[in-house]
């Protein structure tokens, strides 16, 4: 017979400081405007840095499907997970991100 767990304890949403990289910083802090959205952990990536294995920004989110347009004209969903996916953010320019 399974052990019973107790329920999980309720949660609020509460705004923190956290550090995030400056590639990817604008666009960490407009996910986090967008009611219901959770951002877990971000990287702005090594494009253009150069290097043998370079890879894009990502930042792995969670996200209502209410905001599925705009975070869809934004960011290109990269890999899913359950509950979560990364998301690429699209390039304005040549080498120019999101601001």
């Amino acid at each position: 017979m399974k052990p019973k767990h107790p329920k999980s304890h309720p949660t609020v949403p509460l705004a923190v400081w956290v550090d995030v990289d400056e590639g990817v910083a604008a666009d960490v802090a407009w996910l986090n405007s967008l009611p219901g959205v959770r951002t877990f952990t971000s990287c702005q990536g090594t494009i253009g840095e150069g290097g043998p294995h370079p890879y894009p920004a990502q930042i792995m989110v969670w996200w209502p499907k209410r905001h599925d347009a705009s975070i869809r004209r934004r960011f290109r969903i990269g890999e899913r997970g359950r509950n979560w996916a990364y998301l690429h953010p699209r390039l304005v320019d040549a080498g120019v991100q999101n601001g």
